[in-house]
């Protein structure tokens, strides 16, 4: 402590300062101590809420955006069963003619068993995560694993392709070593051997060609989900959704109506309900991904 009046370290015992006895007056204002100054701490910056987490939460818990989820669900809820029951009745019939096969013949099961691909699991986790994330009113934000799980499959789509592309080149290469110095004999087809390898090859090229647009789209893709997986975090305004996206769901609409009049010239009808269910999913897809970018281009024109 120290004196208010001359700035002397002021006695331990109490008593006053010399200055006062020195003037004839004592101090007997009340000592003062030295505080320390306030420490501040760094506060973690508070993420501004724009109106794009508005916009993505508004359409994620809209009713369209709820059954494109639901239809997705029942159309691999649907696909699963129809594919087991296909499968026990193909074990079925198989016990059934091994049962009047005569002991020592050579019998050959063959067993075709269609698999729900992760992508579909994964995609349809990653729409349920961002309609409850969406559903949720204590916060404006919005996760982003939902949109983290489309990245996945996307990736997962990229390798895919390159993979196919690179045995497609492969196998094109061995097919060309494996021809050169051919002789133009027929074969048991009826054609010369130059023409089947013709034949060959441009259905070699064709599958190559859409290998690899499939590839520059999942890239495409990709880059879509990073800008709204950004949108979501710090609320500037995502890319909208290719048009070739949704004539490819168009397309995909078309080998679903084709697989499904297979079916049915082929009596398979117990895969035709998952034929149906995944057209009314792919419909709702189409609407929710226009509906998308028409909130996305709305945003653009009024600059939010």
């Amino acid at each position: 402590m120290y004196c208010t009046n001359c700035g002397r370290k002021l006695p331990e015992d109490g008593s006053p300062c010399i200055c006062g006895a020195q003037n004839g007056n004592f101090n007997t204002q009340p000592p003062q101590y030295f505080q320390a100054p306030p420490q501040y701490y760094a506060q973690p910056p508070v993420r501004p809420v724009t109106p794009v987490h508005g916009m993505l939460k508004r359409f994620a818990s809209s009713k369209l955006f709820f059954m494109c989820a639901l239809l997705f669900t029942v159309q691999m809820v649907v696909s699963a069963v129809s594919s087991v029951i296909e499968v026990f009745t193909v074990l079925q019939n198989q016990a059934y003619l091994l049962e009047r096969t005569p002991v020592g013949t050579n019998f050959n099961v063959e067993l075709n068993v269609n698999i729900v691909p992760v992508q579909n699991i994964l995609v349809l986790i990653g729409l349920w995560l961002l309609y409850a994330s969406a559903k949720k009113t204590d916060t404006p934000f919005m996760s982003t694993a939902g949109v983290t799980l489309f990245k996945v499959t996307e990736i997962l789509q990229i390798v895919g392709c390159g993979i196919f592309c690179g045995m497609l080149l492969l196998i094109g290469l061995l097919v060309l070593l494996a021809s050169s110095g051919t002789p133009n004999v027929t074969n048991y087809t009826g054609l010369p051997d130059n023409i089947a390898i013709l034949i060959v090859g441009i259905a070699f090229v064709v599958g190559l060609v859409l290998s690899v647009l499939l590839l520059l789209y999942s890239i495409k893709m990709l880059g879509v989900w990073t800008s709204l997986q950004r949108a979501i975090q710090v609320g500037v305004l995502p890319k909208k959704l290719p048009g070739y996206a949704l004539a490819l769901q168009g397309f995909s609409i078309f080998c679903d109506v084709a697989a499904m009049i297979a079916f049915f010239v082929l009596n398979a009808w117990i895969l035709i309900p998952g034929s149906l269910c995944s057209i009314a999913a792919r419909v709702y897809v189409i609407r929710c991904m226009a509906a998308y970018n028409r909130e996305v281009a709305g945003m653009e024109a009024g600059s939010f």
